[in-house]
């Protein structure tokens, strides 16, 4: 299967993890706007560090193959993202929410809708809803 990001909503996600959250910068005005502790944001970035996008659109793409297992050359393209930092647990967490649309050989087949928590560097969860 293979990801398509045909609009950038996947690099725009990764680039506000990277830049705003990662890289730490404007912390105060993050907290600010996100509801969140600036000592939960400082924490949630240190686990975050080491961040493989890599891993990450591989954990995305083998979500949706066991999704569509039975369909093959299937296509996956972005059709939505929206992206945002919660709290659960006196634990903060970035959550995705993405929408997809699934087409063989241009000819869509099936929508999906998912959620993503990323908890760490290397912790994911990843629903089909």
């Amino acid at each position: 299967m293979e990801i398509i990001d045909k609009y950038g909503y996947l690099e725009s996600a990764l680039g506000y993890i990277e830049k705003n959250i990662i890289a730490g910068r404007n912390f105060q005005k993050l907290a600010k706007k996100s509801g969140v502790g600036e000592s939960l944001l400082r924490k949630l970035s240190q686990e975050l560090r080491g961040f493989s996008e890599k891993h990450f659109l591989t954990s995305l793409q083998e979500k949706l193959e066991e999704r569509h297992s039975s369909l093959g050359g299937v296509d996956a393209e972005l059709t939505f993202a929206d992206i945002g930092i919660e709290v659960r647990n006196n634990k903060a967490l970035v959550l995705i929410y993405f929408k997809w649309a699934l087409a063989i050989d241009g000819e869509s087949e099936d929508k999906a809708k998912m959620s993503v928590e990323i908890l760490s560097k290397n912790k994911f969860k990843i629903e089909i809803i």
